[in-house]
């Protein structure tokens, strides 16, 4: 049962990062660049820069939740799994800290929204490393 709840929390980080990274971050660069700069009050340039650095972090942390739940649905959970772990937990501590970087310096609006969000993600990054301890010591021990 435990096992189980590890395997769903990280597969509850992979679909919200990479989720967001696909529907919300790539949809915004790609199709409506101009209405989100707009809404965010930032230039569309500086909006772009922003949407690029969210996707590359929001992909590293969705990829190592998706590795961390394959290791721990495998035996052989070995380098892969601390790996995984790792990159969550780096690539959620890391996209929370430039979200809150972005509010409070960059963005024109909706800045309480966004570090709210900044928030949950570093704490969501924080329990990550948190329930991949077992994964961590298990690369140590192969």
């Amino acid at each position: 049962m435990k096992e189980l709840s590890r395997v769903i929390y990280f597969g509850f980080i992979a679909i919200l990062m990479l989720s967001e990274l696909l529907l919300s971050n790539l949809y915004s660069l790609i199709w409506s660049l101009d209405a989100t700069a707009e809404m965010m009050k930032i230039t569309p340039s500086a909006e772009a820069i922003r949407l690029l650095i969210l996707i590359i972090l929001g992909g590293m942390a969705g990829v190592g939740a998706l590795l961390s739940m394959r290791s721990f649905r495998s035996s052989d959970a070995g380098q892969a799994g601390a790996i995984g772990v790792t990159l969550t937990t780096v690539g959620m501590l890391t996209y929370a800290a430039y979200q809150f970087y972005a509010a409070t310096y960059q963005l024109g609006a909706m800045q309480s929204m966004v570090k709210g969000v900044a928030v949950v993600y570093a704490l969501l990054g924080i329990f990550a490393w948190i329930i991949g301890a077992e994964l961590r010591r298990k690369s140590v021990v192969d």
